[in-house]
């Protein structure tokens, strides 16, 4: 086997049933309860508002003008995985469109993350699949290689794993590491039940927060 080309095995560390306990968790409060870390480059974004994914990622490295290993991902992921594709940067040509998209849902995956361009987005937006991209290009591209499917990669700044749980919305994109996941679920379920309380008193008048004054007085006393 060439080092330019590798196609690992689906092989996820966790279960779609767990992954599914994130789905209320948007990637703010994951990026919060993580100590506001991994979350991906702002340029990458829904290619419609609204859009939003969770799932586990099946990894890509491409090169620039490639897709060949987007179409190994898109066939080898299970349903409900996000596709994570480092296309190298690539900002001169639309590595997925309508075609691929059809594919992806046919066979249920839950998305897609890429820190290149897609096309055919008018399609892609009224679809619904989710697509999270940094931008449009029509320019398509080649299908030669190399590349590699489930290695570790960079997306939008962030390392990508295979299996990492991937939370993505309007505000980014988060990634959560496997291993790291099963203890940050309850600091994420707490911040959402201290929020719902949170909202609760400000539409009961009580605007202030507790932690305020507290943070006030600390300050004057230095």
């Amino acid at each position: 086997m060439s080092f330019d080309f590798s196609i690992n095995p689906v092989n996820h560390p966790l279960s779609a049933e767990f992954v599914a306990k994130f789905r209320d968790v948007s990637s703010p409060v994951a990026n919060d309860c993580y100590g506001r870390r991994n979350i991906m480059n702002a340029a990458i974004k829904p290619v419609r508002k609204g859009m939003r994914i969770c799932g586990r990622a099946v990894t890509v490295s491409m090169p620039p003008d490639d897709n060949l290993m987007m179409h190994a991902a898109l066939h080898s992921a299970e349903p409900g995985d996000i596709i994570v594709a480092n296309t190298s940067n690539d900002r001169f040509s639309g590595v997925w469109g309508e075609l691929m998209t059809r594919a992806a849902m046919s066979r249920n995956l839950g998305g897609l993350v890429l820190d290149g361009m897609c096309r055919d987005s008018d399609w892609i937006a009224q679809s619904g699949f989710p697509v999270f991209s940094c931008g449009t290009c029509a320019r398509g591209s080649r299908k030669e290689g190399p590349g590699h499917v489930n290695i570790p990669v960079a997306c939008g700044n962030v390392v990508v794993n295979h299996g990492d749980i991937i939370i993505g919305d309007d505000d980014g994109v988060m990634v959560i590491p496997h291993q790291d996941a099963e203890a940050l679920l309850p600091l994420c379920l707490d911040k959402l039940a201290k929020e719902a309380g949170r909202i609760e008193s400000i539409n009961s008048g009580s605007a202030k927060p507790s932690w305020l004054m507290p943070a006030l007085e600390g300050w004057q006393s230095r």
